[in-house]
């Protein structure tokens, strides 16, 4: 498995999913990173962060940002640039 995993090589656009919502009040937190949220058949809401990231320390600023706002994090996305996948 360890084939799979791909090495942080510098600015990248990510796609954070979090359980929850996302106050736009803390949006400053989060550089220029775009907030949206999803709300799910089951009544459930996450929210999503999508933008770029330049570099590792940036990517833990905003790791560390929802773990202060005990928001619990599902998934870590690189995007493809071109596409957005």
């Amino acid at each position: 498995m360890a084939e799979d995993i791909k090495e942080f090589k510098g600015p990248a656009i990510y796609r954070i999913k979090i359980k929850g919502v996302i106050d736009q009040r803390y949006a400053g937190h989060f550089g220029d990173m775009i907030i949206s949220t999803e709300k799910k058949e089951e009544g459930k809401t996450t929210s999503m962060l999508t933008g770029s990231i330049k570099d590792q320390a940036e990517l833990m600023g905003v790791l560390n940002a929802l773990y202060n706002l005990h928001l619990p994090i599902v998934s870590i996305q690189p995007l493809d640039e071109e596409s957005g996948k």
